[in-house]
């Protein structure tokens, strides 16, 4: 079964507290991360959101994601 986008989002989080995105870090591109957890982009997209409506990512378009 596929991911939901609250389990992308608790390995993303989890990923921030572990350090392994460290802060202003850029993290991998939703399409990479939809192939490597196993989901859509829709899916990362929603998770990503979430993370930076709680204030730990800041997403910019054509930028990327950073911690």
């Amino acid at each position: 079964m596929a991911m939901g986008w609250q389990e992308v989002r608790d390995e993303a989080l989890r990923r921030i507290r572990a350090r392994d995105w460290p802060p202003g870090a850029r993290i991998p591109d939703e399409a990479a991360l939809a192939g490597e957890l196993g989901c859509t982009r829709v899916t990362v997209n929603r998770a990503l959101r979430d993370l930076a409506e709680a204030g730990l990512l800041e997403r910019r378009r054509r930028g990327g994601t950073r911690v």
